[in-house]
């Protein structure tokens, strides 16, 4: 865990380093030491900051440390640029050849269950209430629309609210793939019109599964691929929900939205160390 901590400070000190941000010499934490803490906690433990605060300050990770409302301040006064530059370093790290094949699909994230809205503070418009059809229970939270690659690295991925659909999600995604690629997906992306525009204007290929009765079918060859490979992305969202915990605890909407992403940081760094 040592050798996992010291390896995500470096990768975050680059990152400041590249960003250009100013450090203010009176601070107890640097920057770089801030996100890797927020980075450790969203790995290890389930991003709860007064736990991991407790076992850093044990470990004797950082030379000093701050209060846990002093930290929650620092994480959420760095800018959002930092943390996606994290998440394109790692991932340009890891997707050493380039694939013809992605996935896109999506996986909700609640913030709190159906019949405990009268009391909630965060996400409490009608667009963040949401359907799991998987468990068939209504929910108040996002969604997390993703892009992988065959191998399993999230290329893309934006939050939405948690009522958006599936299409909607995709075009909120720059879907920035290679020309001729294909990008696999469910029932739920079939929309004629969107799969035009994408093979004229992105020039790549959006093969979702078709129901029986729709007259544009895929070839044999090309269903087999479908099928074979668009499990891969069930199983990064599995890996991703089980470092999470059953309820994300946050005041407000950015503080749950940070933490989902830390979690997704977190995935790939598992599979970088």
């Amino acid at each position: 865990m040592n050798e996992q901590a010291i390896a995500i400070f470096c990768i975050c000190d680059e990152v400041v380093k590249s960003y250009g941000s100013h450090e203010n010499l009176t601070c107890k934490m640097t920057t770089a030491e801030v996100m890797a803490f927020a980075i450790i906690s969203g790995l290890h433990y389930r991003a709860d900051y007064r736990t991991t605060r407790l076992v850093v300050s044990v470990l004797k990770y950082f030379p000093k440390i701050l209060s846990h409302s002093q930290l929650v301040r620092r994480i959420h006064a760095i800018p959002e640029q930092m943390w996606w530059m994290i998440f394109y370093v790692l991932k340009m790290y890891l997707c050493k050849s380039q694939s013809e094949y992605f996935i896109v699909d999506s996986f909700p994230v609640k913030a709190y269950e159906n019949h405990k809205s009268f009391r909630a503070k965060i996400f409490r418009g009608k667009e963040f209430h949401g359907y799991t059809a998987s468990k068939k229970q209504y929910f108040f939270g996002i969604k997390v629309h993703m892009i992988v690659d065959a191998n399993g690295i999230p290329i893309e991925f934006c939050f939405t609210p948690g009522s958006t659909s599936d299409i909607a999600g995709l075009k909120m995604l720059p879907c920035e793939l290679p020309k001729g690629s294909f990008l696999f997906a469910d029932r739920a992306y079939n929309t004629y019109s969107l799969e035009d525009d994408l093979r004229e204007m992105a020039e790549f290929v959006l093969v979702p599964r078709r129901k029986k009765n729709m007259t544009r079918q895929h070839s044999r060859s090309l269903e087999f691929i479908l099928v074979h490979t668009r499990n891969r992305i069930e199983t990064v969202f599995s890996a991703i929900v089980s470092k999470m915990p059953r309820h994300i605890r946050a005041r407000t909407e950015r503080g749950f939205c940070l933490k989902v992403t830390f979690f997704i940081i977190s995935y790939l760094f598992n599979i970088l160390l």
